[in-house]
Formats: C-alpha cells, sequence, structure tokens
C-alpha cells in the first residue's frame, strides 16, 4: 500500500511510514524556529537595542541561542527516544 502525502503514513501504519511524518515534523519545526528566532533578533536591533550596553545586547543574544538551541535540541531527542524500544533486546 502506498504512503498518503498528506500525513506520511500508510493504512497498515507501520513506523517506517510513520517515520516520515514524525521526521517532517522535526524539520518543519527547525525551519520555523530559526526563521523566528531571526525576525526577534532584526525586531530587537531595529527597536530595542539602543536601550541596552553592548555587553547586555550580547549576553541577550547568547541566551536567545541557548533557547532555540534548546527547542531544536529537544524536538530532536524526542524523535530520538521513539527508537528507543528498537534497540530493547
Amino acid at each position: 500500500m502506498a504512503a498518503s502525502p498528506v500525513s506520511g503514513t500508510s493504512s497498515f501504519g507501520s513506523h517506517e511510514f510513520n517515520l516520515f511524518g514524525r521526521l517532517r515534523r522535526r524539520i518543519l519545526i527547525n525551519i520555523v524556529a530559526g526563521v523566528s528566532w531571526l525576525s526577534l533578533v532584526l525586531i530587537y536591533l531595529a527597536f530595542w537595542a539602543s536601550h541596552f550596553t553592548l555587553f547586555q545586547s550580547i549576553v541577550l543574544l547568547v541566551v536567545s541561542l541557548l533557547v532555540l538551541g534548546g527547542v531544536i535540541v529537544g524536538s530532536w531527542i524526542s524523535f530520538g527516544l521513539g527508537f528507543v524500544d528498537r534497540w530493547d533486546d
């Protein structure tokens, strides 16, 4: 049976077809998070950066990068944990 182009799953509900749907969501999360972070940084630099010192601005950008990294790593960890039951013998 062919996979559905929308959900990435087949009517059999096999793990192989479900993998593509889950992978698509993680890639979408990465793209949306990266574009959102870049947009917020540009808005910050355009409107609020003049109120802070250079050091405060750098710290704010580093913290925002850490939050972005946490969101991306969290999404991929949840993806990887789906394969743990396959390794248990």
